[in-house]
């Protein structure tokens, strides 16, 4: 079995994970007081990160404290979330939209995870600060993934469940999917080179989610388009790449981490710190990971 049939297997049992729930009492977590508050969001956010590297909490908390943060929501303000590092003389800024919900808590860990990626090599030369493609969205992730390890000594078993399922999905979105629209952007660049139509790629796309979804889920033709309307495909060509290393990266380390508790925070600092000096199989060789194997 080949890493997209691997992919096409794991939807099918996710689905079937999702059906075998539908008894089982789906109560949102998002209700939970702490969680609702900003100001109680960043404190998790910080305290998750400080349980692992006080440096990393104390490099998150200058954001914070210099109010690099954007939070708030009003007219005209652009959607979604990202974190910008202008120079490697200023602390990053980070822009996020907060409405209390759950969501927001790990979407914030996750931009911070970015300020902190940048901060960690703003010792470098702004030519080579930025991370590779393929180590992009490591800090990210393995910030989200701090947080969910701290939130899941804060619930009861039913709500655990719940953050796990929740958490899986996310799994799925960042790994499987980013990997399959990955394969349609590389169908979509070549026929692009050979000339095409909108047409034609959108038939690519279709065949793309219909050899993804499989049997598990049914897909109607006006998804062919849906192409069209995911900025990464023109504005970042195969950023969509470094969701799913990113991800698969993090999760290893991070359990990594779980192994050698907190003796390992100065290897993950070491990787974060190296920004874009050293090629990715180079610099996590040099940290104990074989990226090849």
């Amino acid at each position: 079995m080949n890493d997209k049939e691997k992919i096409e297997k794991a939807l099918e049992m996710l689905v079937q994970m999702k059906k075998e729930l539908e008894g089982f009492e789906k109560r949102n977590y998002e209700g939970f007081p702490f969680l609702m508050e900003l100001t109680k969001q960043i404190k998790l956010v910080l305290e998750s990160l400080a349980k692992f590297s006080p440096t990393l909490s104390g490099y998150a908390n200058n954001v914070f404290k210099q109010n690099h943060v954007d939070s708030s929501l009003r007219h005209g303000k652009t959607s979604g979330a990202f974190c910008s590092t202008p120079s490697t003389k200023i602390s990053p800024y980070v822009l996020v939209n907060f409405t209390g919900k759950t969501r927001d808590v790990f979407t914030l860990a996750h931009e911070i995870g970015h300020a902190i990626h940048s901060i960690s090599a703003s010792k470098k030369s702004i030519l080579v600060s930025d991370a590779p493609l393929p180590l992009a969205e490591t800090a990210s992730t393995f910030s989200e993934l701090l947080l969910y390890d701290n939130i899941s000594t804060m619930v009861n078993a039913d709500e655990k469940r719940i953050i796990l399922s929740e958490k899986i999905d996310d799994f799925y979105a960042t790994i499987g999917r980013q990997s399959f629209f990955t394969l349609f952007e590389i169908a979509a660049h070549e026929q692009i080179t050979n000339s095409t139509t909108v047409d034609e790629i959108s038939k690519t796309y279709l065949k793309n989610l219909s050899e993804q979804f499989g049997n598990s889920v049914k897909i109607s033709e006006d998804f062919g388009i849906e192409w069209s309307c995911i900025p990464h495909f023109h504005h970042a060509p195969f950023y969509c790449y470094a969701y799913a290393f990113g991800n698969l990266l993090a999760l290893s380390l991070f359990q990594r981490y779980k192994k050698e508790g907190k003796g390992f925070a100065p290897a993950y600092i070491e990787i974060l710190s190296a920004g874009g000096t050293k090629k990715p199989e180079k610099l996590l060789r040099e940290s104990g990971m074989d990226i090849t194997k």
